[in-house]
């Protein structure tokens, strides 16, 4: 209970510290580098909308950019904030022409959302990157995340990714764990009596292959820790 308590408390500060920050409808945060995955284009359920909140006392002005597109061109892609609703986003653009104005202490309005639309077949997964700035503002936070699409995903891969930020292909593993890594991030590994097996492992975007066959069979804990501290734990078995 005292290392959820202080891993609370750490989230709330980071939070707390940033001038913006970016919440779910619901107020789930959205994180710096998280991937939010869907595996539907059916409305509402392929539908993210979110807030981005002024943290400080005075007004920001704020856009987002289109910064990079993976398997897609950007066609069948609803991007509405403040003044604007558009049917597709271009790559290396910023939207709105004129940047949406928060006030202090508080949020955009509340019918800004990303949704995609395009269910053509093609490779997956299909990744819309965006980040949102702070206009006249260069020492302000920006917020970077990843809207995923993929058909192919499980709603448990799905929750993973939310979580982690990876998906682990298994949880029973004989040699190798394989991992399919949405967000640069660190791992280590530990044996149920808190030992450290393997330490700081560095982890960058794509599938990647875990060496583990030099592991005694039994359970061991995966711990995932984000470039900016925030850790989640996982177990699986090796055989």
């Amino acid at each position: 209970m005292k290392q959820f308590v202080f891993i609370a408390a750490f989230f709330c500060t980071a939070l707390n510290f940033a001038q913006i920050s970016m919440y779910k409808h619901d107020m789930t945060p959205i994180l710096n580098g998280q991937v939010v995955a869907f595996n539907t284009t059916t409305f509402p359920d392929n539908e993210l909308d979110f807030y981005i909140k002024n943290n400080s006392a005075s007004s920001v002005s704020v856009k987002v950019s289109c910064v990079s597109l993976l398997n897609n061109d950007g066609t069948g892609f609803e991007l509405c904030f403040g003044p604007e609703c558009l049917s597709f986003v271009e790559e290396g653009t910023s939207y709105p022409t004129n940047p949406v104005v928060i006030a202090a202490n508080g949020t955009n309005g509340n019918f800004d959302h990303f949704l995609n639309t395009n269910a053509s077949a093609g490779v997956f997964p299909r990744d819309y990157n965006f980040r949102f700035y702070q206009v006249g503002n260069p020492s302000g936070n920006t917020i970077d995340f990843t809207y995923r699409y993929d058909p192919g995903l499980s709603v448990h891969d799905i929750e993973q990714l939310q979580t982690y930020g990876v998906i682990i292909k298994s949880t029973q593993v004989v040699d190798a764990l394989e991992l399919d890594v949405l967000k640069s991030t660190n791992l280590e590994l530990y044996d149920l009596n808190g030992k450290i097996v393997k330490d700081k492992i560095k982890l960058y975007y794509g599938v990647q292959t875990l060496d583990v066959s030099n592991l005694s069979s039994g359970t061991y804990i995966i711990n995932f820790i984000s470039d900016d501290g925030n850790s989640s734990k996982v177990k699986f078995n090796k055989k």
